[in-house]
C-alpha cells in the first residue's frame, strides 16, 4: 500500500514534482499488482490534487488510475469539482467522472454545468453526465424545459 507522506507536512497535499513522480509510480505499480487500497482517503485526495501539476501527461496519468479506482474515489472527485480553487483541478475531476461514469455525480455536474465559470468545466460536466447516460436524461431534461436556466446551458445539455 502506498504510505506516501509529504516532505511539507503530514496535513499537506501539495507535492512536488518528484513527490508527484514517485506517487504516480507507487500508484500505477499497486494498481498494476492489485494492491491500491481505495479507502485511503489520503493517498486518493493527492492523487485527485495532482491532477492540478503543471505537466499534462501526468495530469492525465493520475485521471486514468483514478478512473480505475472506479467508484470509491467518486465522492472525492465530486467534492474536487463543486469546491477546489483550481480549474484545472476542477476540468480533470470532472474528465474523470467521464472515466468512471457513477450515476451519484449527476447532481454535482448539473450544479458545475449551471453554476461553474470555467468553460471547460461546464462542457467536461455534460460530456460526463452524456457517459453516465439515462440516469441524467432527467436532470437534463430538466434545464431544456426550464426558463430560469441560460440558453448556454441549454446548449450543452442538447449536447448529451
Amino acid at each position: 500500500m502506498v504510505n506516501f507522506e509529504t516532505q511539507s507536512g503530514e496535513n499537506s497535499i501539495q507535492l512536488s514534482h518528484a513527490e508527484t513522480d514517485a506517487l504516480l509510480a507507487a500508484v500505477s505499480e499497486q494498481l498494476n499488482l492489485n494492491t491500491f487500497n481505495p479507502d485511503d482517503q489520503k493517498i486518493l485526495k493527492q492523487m485527485i490534487e495532482s491532477m492540478g501539476d503543471s505537466r499534462g501527461m501526468v495530469r492525465l496519468s493520475f485521471a486514468e488510475a483514478l478512473g480505475k479506482v472506479g467508484k470509491p474515489v467518486t465522492p472525492l472527485l465530486m467534492e474536487a469539482v463543486a469546491n477546489h480553487p483550481n480549474p484545472v483541478v476542477r476540468r480533470a475531476s470532472t474528465k474523470t467522472l467521464t472515466l468512471i461514469a457513477d450515476p451519484i455525480a449527476v447532481p454535482t455536474l448539473v450544479n458545475a454545468l449551471l453554476n461553474d465559470e470555467d468553460t471547460v468545466v461546464k462542457a467536461s460536466s455534460v460530456g460526463a453526465m452524456a457517459k453516465i447516460g439515462e440516469a441524467a436524461v432527467p436532470a437534463l431534461l430538466k434545464i431544456l424545459a426550464s426558463s430560469e436556466y441560460p440558453e448556454s446551458a441549454k446548449g450543452y445539455a442538447v449536447w448529451a
